[in-house]
């Protein structure tokens, strides 16, 4: 097997990784999945950390860019997030002025969040360095091979979200089908 640097790719069976009683970790695809995103997380902050911002948080920040305004549960649903922890990441952001949280004018017990200028400004100046991030991540891959991979992974993710803490309601599946 060769990579996409012509380089040899040993077979899994003759890699130098413990295979032990319970099986060789590097044949789960839980366990890559875990290990991919350890490496997408430190390649967003070797190119962003001077923000001093999260991928979560700067999901967070894009969909308001986007969007302008949501309610906490829908913005926290469009990210991916659990409630609880979507309202952790709110206040964080709301601390730093990059985004406002108030009552809802329907309904009293919600809150509205709201991207700031300055929450847009930071949208606009970090973008570039995350799209860094993801071109270094995904830069082993050929484009036909990065659109196979999105496409598996966007199949693994919808046949399996509702094993999720926090599954993506229909709508927010409709939006990412027209998207594209």
């Amino acid at each position: 097997m060769v990579s996409t640097n012509n380089t040899p790719i040993e077979e899994e069976s003759e890699r130098d990784v413990p295979g032990g009683r319970f099986g060789n970790m590097w044949a789960r695809p839980g366990f890559l999945i875990r290990r991919l995103h350890q490496i997408q997380v430190g390649l967003f902050a070797e190119e962003c950390g001077k923000f001093d911002i999260t991928p979560v948080q700067f999901g967070f920040l894009t969909v308001l860019y986007e969007e302008g305004e949501l309610d906490q549960i829908t913005l926290s649903a469009a990210v991916g997030v659990d409630r609880t922890s979507g309202a952790d990441v709110i206040k964080r952001l709301a601390r730093r002025s990059l985004l406002t949280r108030m009552p809802s004018t329907v309904d009293r017990r919600a809150k509205v969040v709201r991207i700031t200028d300055a929450g847009h400004a930071l949208v606009e100046q970090i973008f570039p360095c995350m799209v860094r991030s993801q071109d270094r991540f995904i830069a082993p891959l050929s484009a036909a091979e990065h659109a196979q991979f999105n496409s598996l992974l966007t199949r693994l993710i919808e046949a399996n979200d509702s094993a999720s803490r926090a599954p993506l309601r229909k709508d927010t599946w409709a939006s990412i089908h027209e998207k594209g």
